[in-house]
C-alpha cells in the first residue's frame, strides 16, 4: 500500500460532510470494513474516524452531531474552507469553538482569503484558537503556483499547524507524506517542521493542544506577513 511504503502508520479518514448528500452516518460501517481488508492483507496502518465537515454544518449543528464527526471523538474538528468570506469562516470557528470543539481548517491556502488577505485569516485563526493544515497538493505545486506561494508565506509565518495527504486516488493526490518533510525543513527550518509533521499530529490525535510552530521558525524565513502569537 502506498501509505505503508511512505512510512505512514495512521490514517484518519475525512470523507466529505454535504448536506443533503452525505452526513456520514455509514463513516464507522466503512472503516470497519477497510480496517479487515487491511488485517487481510497485513497493512499495518491505524485508521481513525473523521470528517471534512463544511462551514454551514459547523454553523447549524449542535455539539452531539459535531461530536460524531471530529477526529477520532476527540477536541478536533476538520473544516472544509472552500470560498468563504472571512465572516463566514470567523462564524464557523466560533460556532465550533461554542460547541467546544477546536477547528482545523482545510487547505485555506486554496482560497482567495489567504491569498489575498493573509492579515484577516491570522486574525481568525488566533481570535478563535483554530489551526490550519496545509495539503500536499499545495507544496507540490499541483494547484498553482499562487497557492504554492501562500502556504509558503503562510509556513514562514507560523500560521501552518499541520500537513495533510488529502488523499483522494492511488495516483494524483496519493496518500503520501515523507517528500514535504525536508521541503518544509528547508524553508522553515528542522525544529519548526518537526513540530507541523510529527509532534502536532500525535497530540491531535491524544486529544492534547498541538503547537504553534512560529517561534521555531528559523529567523531568515520570516514573513512580511502580520504574525499573531497564541
Amino acid at each position: 500500500m502506498i501509505a505503508a511504503a511512505d512510512g505512514i502508520s495512521t490514517i484518519v479518514a475525512t470523507p466529505h460532510i454535504t448536506e443533503g448528500v452525505y452526513d456520514g452516518s455509514d463513516r464507522d460501517e466503512q472503516i470497519s470494513r477497510l480496517k479487515q481488508r487491511f488485517r487481510e492483507n497485513d497493512i499495518d496502518i491505524q485508521l481513525v474516524p473523521g470528517a471534512e465537515v463544511p462551514m454551514s454544518t459547523c454553523i447549524s449543528a449542535g455539539r452531539e452531531a459535531l461530536e460524531k464527526l471530529a477526529i477520532g471523538g476527540g477536541p478536533y474538528l476538520l473544516v472544509e474552507t472552500g470560498e468563504a468570506t472571512p465572516e463566514q469562516m470567523g462564524q464557523a470557528a466560533y460556532s465550533v469553538r461554542l460547541a467546544g470543539f477546536y477547528p482545523v481548517f482545510a487547505h485555506p491556502e486554496r482560497t482567495l482569503l489567504a491569498q489575498r488577505h493573509p492579515d484577516q485569516l491570522a486574525e481568525i485563526i488566533s481570535r478563535n484558537e483554530a489551526w490550519v493544515q496545509v495539503t500536499v497538493a499545495s507544496i507540490d505545486g499541483l494547484f498553482g503556483k499562487s497557492v504554492k506561494k501562500t502556504w509558503e508565506q503562510m509556513a514562514k509565518a507560523g500560521l501552518v499547524h499541520l500537513i495533510g495527504s488529502d488523499a483522494h486516488s492511488g495516483r494524483v493526490r496519493a496518500p503520501r507524506l515523507s517528500g514535504s518533510y525536508q521541503e518544509l525543513c528547508n524553508l522553515v527550518g528542522e525544529k519548526a517542521a518537526g513540530i507541523i509533521m510529527l509532534e502536532n499530529p500525535q497530540q491531535l490525535l491524544a486529544g492534547e493542544k498541538m503547537r504553534s510552530p512560529e517561534a521555531f521558525v528559523q529567523p531568515s524565513s520570516r514573513s512580511i506577513w502580520s504574525r499573531l502569537r497564541r
